[in-house]
C-alpha cells in the first residue's frame, strides 16, 4: 500500500490552530512594524525624468524583484545573520529546539525559498540626498518625486483591523547593521520555538509525523517574516542610503501579481490610486540640463498636477555626485 505524501497528510486541529496563531502573530509584527515607522516628511523615488513621466501617466510603479537588486549581498547578510541565531539555537537548544533548528541551517535555504516566495521592491529616500541622486538619480540629472507620508501609510494598503501585508504593498524602513539584523531575527526565530514547545507541553505533537509535518509547516510560516526581516536589514556599508521602501510578495506556487520582464530583471507593475493627490513636490537633480525645469512644469499642469512645485536640488553639489 502506497504511503500518502507529505503534502497530502491533514495538520491535526491542535498543531492546525497552532500554526495559524504563529501565522496570525506574524503578520501582525509586520505590519506593526510598518506602523511604528511611518515618515513624518515626504519620501522621495530618485529615478530618471522619462521615468517620472511614465509613472505619472500610467498611475503605476514597478516594484523590481529583490533577487535582481543593486546590492547583490543584500539577502545574503540577513540570511547569514539569520543561519547564526540558528547555528547557536542547535548548539545551546534542547532536543526540540535542536530537531527543529536543524532542518532550518542548511546552506540551500535560500535557493529553496527563492522558488516559494519573491519581494519585489521600490525604494524611497530622504530629500535632497546627494548619494540618491548618485546611485538611482541618473546621476544627478533625473528627478526625484517627493511623496506626502499620508501616501505611506499603512490604511490605504491593508486593513487595520486584519493585516496582512503579504498580500499587500507595504512598507518597509530599513535598518543597517548586524545588531538590528540579529534582534529582528530573533524574534521570529524565539516565536516559532515558544510555539512548538508550548503544542508539545500541551499534548499536541502525537508522534513522529505530527512533528515533521508540524516544523514544515512552521518553517514555512517563518520564512515569510525572515525573508521580509532580509529585505529590510542591510549591511552598515549601505546606511549612507536611508533606506525607505515600498514591498509587495509573490507566493510563487500561485502567483497573484502578473511578472514582467522575467527572465531578465523581474517585476510587478501595480497600480497606485493615490499618486497624484499625494504628490507633494518634484525635484531635480544637481547636474540636470537647465530646461528640465520647464520641461517637467509642462507635464505636471497638463496632467492635472499644477499645485505640485517642481524645484532645483540645493544640498547635493555637483561635487558628490
Amino acid at each position: 500500500m502506497n504511503q500518502p505524501k507529505m503534502s497530502q497528510i491533514k495538520l491535526s486541529p491542535k498543531i492546525e490552530k497552532a500554526v495559524e496563531a504563529f501565522h496570525d502573530a506574524s503578520m501582525k509584527r509586520m505590519a506593526q512594524a510598518n506602523a511604528a515607522d511611518e515618515p513624518k516628511a515626504p519620501l522621495f523615488h530618485y529615478t530618471s525624468e522619462k521615468a517620472l513621466f511614465s509613472i505619472v501617466e500610467s498611475k503605476k510603479f514597478w516594484f523590481t524583484s529583490i533577487y535582481h537588486m543593486d546590492d547583490k549581498e543584500e539577502l545574503t547578510f540577513g540570511f547569514n545573520v539569520c543561519r547564526s541565531l540558528l547555528q547557536a539555537a542547535v548548539a545551546t537548544g534542547d532536543k526540540l529546539t535542536r530537531m527543529f533548528c536543524e532542518e532550518l541551517v542548511d546552506e540551500e535555504d535560500l535557493k529553496k525559498i527563492k522558488t516559494l516566495f519573491e519581494f519585489y521592491s521600490i525604494s524611497f529616500g530622504v530629500k535632497d540626498d546627494p548619494q540618491q541622486w548618485a546611485n538611482y538619480g541618473d546621476s544627478g540629472r533625473g528627478v526625484a518625486l517627493g511623496l506626502a507620508p499620508a501616501f505611506f501609510h499603512p490604511g490605504p494598503f491593508e486593513d487595520p483591523e486584519n493585516p496582512k501585508p503579504e498580500e499587500h504593498i507595504f512598507f518597509g524602513k530599513v535598518v543597517y547593521g548586524d545588531e538590528a539584523s540579529r534582534l529582528r531575527h530573533s524574534i521570529v526565530i524565539n516565536a516559532a520555538i515558544d510555539t512548538i514547545k508550548q503544542a508539545h507541553a500541551a499534548g499536541s505533537i502525537r508522534n513522529g509525523q505530527d512533528a515533521q509535518m508540524f516544523f514544515r509547516h512552521m518553517s514555512a510560516e517563518m520564512m515569510v517574516e525572515i525573508l521580509w526581516n532580509c529585505v529590510t536589514t542591510k549591511d552598515s556599508n549601505w546606511s549612507h542610503q536611508n533606506e525607505t521602501r515600498l514591498l509587495a510578495l509573490n507566493n510563487l506556487k500561485s502567483p497573484h501579481l502578473p511578472v514582467y520582464n522575467a527572465d531578465k530583471r523581474p517585476r510587478v507593475e501595480i497600480p497606485q490610486p493615490l499618486l497624484k493627490k499625494s504628490m507633494a513636490e518634484v525635484m531635480v537633480g544637481p547636474n540636470a540640463d537647465r530646461a528640465i525645469e520647464e520641461r517637467v512644469r509642462q507635464f505636471l499642469d497638463a496632467h492635472g498636477l499644477a499645485h505640485v512645485p517642481v524645484k532645483r536640488a540645493e544640498t547635493a553639489r555637483r561635487r558628490n555626485i
